[in-house]
């Protein structure tokens, strides 16, 4: 009797020992499979990643294509409409005028200035007084002697760009500007007023770099 139940219960043992073991395995291969499933995961969320970036440059590539394509369009329009006029005006027997081809020029600087600022509501006295800087830096014999030069010296007037398209309504604002200043009687301010501060009140115009006590500020009242 007494061996019967210890053998009874050594085949107990065993079977749990052997439950054990199997529960053991199933966990092992379960949690393997788990972890097989996170580097897929992991994997797959890379591969992911990868697009995204790759169709990301994609995008930002084709809008600067874009773009370019959108300047080299608007030049060859700009370059096409002068050659034609030049003809035209070839044909008709009448000189091309290099001054009023330099006046074009630097209306369209202005013009160009005038759109890179347009976001802060500048009004057209500010663009004046803006301009009448330049014209005392044309006059200044420590800057250089042309409107053109003088405007696309870097990083000296706010918002002006080369490559800005400008619309009909900015190129009549600046030929408005341009009258006001270099077809004026006399300049309006000195020479010395070759620094400009943009502001969310006004542009003004000073003649010191640093601002002290001995600073002059003007700006022009229409």
């Amino acid at each position: 009797m007494n061996d019967s139940i210890k053998f009874n219960g050594l085949q107990a043992r065993e079977h749990i020992k052997s439950g054990a073991l199997a529960v053991l395995a199933a966990a092992r291969v379960a949690v393997e499979s788990i972890k097989e499933s996170e580097k897929a995961k992991k994997v797959c969320a890379g591969i992911l990643a990868a697009l995204v970036l790759i169709l990301t440059a994609l995008v930002s590539f084709r809008v600067a294509e874009s773009r370019e394509a959108a300047k080299y369009e608007a030049w060859k329009e700009r370059f096409v409409n002068d050659y034609i006029s030049q003809q035209e005006a070839a044909e008709r027997g009448m000189p091309i005028d290099p001054k009023e081809e330099l006046r074009k020029s630097e209306i369209t600087a202005i013009a160009q200035f005038i759109r890179g600022v347009r976001r802060f509501n500048y009004s057209t006295d500010d663009f004046i007084t803006a301009v009448w800087g330049m014209s005392a830096r044309i006059r200044n014999p420590q800057y250089p002697g042309t409107l053109i030069e003088v405007i696309q010296q870097p990083d000296q007037w706010l918002g002006y760009s080369s490559d800005t398209e400008v619309t009909k309504e900015d190129y009549a604002t600046a030929e408005k500007v341009w009258n006001a200043v270099f077809n004026a009687d006399h300049p309006e301010v000195s020479s010395d007023f070759v620094y400009a501060s943009f502001e969310a009140e006004g542009i003004t115009l000073r003649d010191t770099w640093e601002i002290s006590t001995r600073t002059h500020f003007w700006r022009w009242e229409g």
